[in-house]
Parts: C-alpha cells; sequence; structure tokens
C-alpha cells in the first residue's frame, strides 16, 4: 500500500446575503488529489467513486458499476466538445 501526504486546504462558500451589507463568507476544509498515480490504481476520468468515512479516517474506492453517482455536470461538460478527456474550465 502506498502512502501520499495531502495538505487540507480550504474554499470559501457564501453563507448569507444581505442587499445593502454585502455576502457572508465561511471557510470549509477541502482535499484536492489528481495526477497519473490515481489512474496507475483504477481511477478514470468520469469514474463515480465511493467515499466512506469515519472518525479520523477517508477511504475511496471505485464505485459498482450499478451505483448511481451525485453529478454536477455532464461528461460532454468537462472532458470537452472534442471528448479528448481534458478540462474545459473550472477544476475537479
Amino acid at each position: 500500500m502506498g502512502t501520499k501526504k495531502i495538505k487540507v486546504s480550504y474554499i470559501w462558500r457564501c453563507t448569507g446575503s444581505r442587499y445593502l451589507h454585502g455576502s457572508r463568507y465561511s471557510a470549509y476544509p477541502k482535499l484536492q488529489m489528481q495526477g497519473k498515480w490515481l489512474e496507475e490504481l483504477g481511477f478514470q476520468i468520469g469514474d463515480t467513486v465511493t467515499v466512506e468515512y469515519e472518525e479520523g479516517c477517508i477511504k475511496i474506492s471505485p464505485a459498482k458499476k450499478h451505483e448511481a453517482a451525485m453529478v454536477a455536470e455532464s461528461p460532454a461538460e468537462y472532458r470537452g466538445s472534442s471528448g479528448s478527456g481534458k478540462i474545459s474550465g473550472g477544476t475537479v
């Protein structure tokens, strides 16, 4: 089993909005993984994963083919119109 050290970063999210006083934002923890090592472990662009968690532990594994996923965009949107697998706009 390999080991990677990944820093927990943050993302700002709008938690409220006021017309005259501006918006309120809060920081939330975020983990981001990228690299060929994911592909080498069997994770392909567009795959669905299962995330299991408990206190102090996160396990990520490929989802079974029949499991539905929470999807924000269609595969065509994040692969681009050429189907090249490149991300078009935004981050993943």
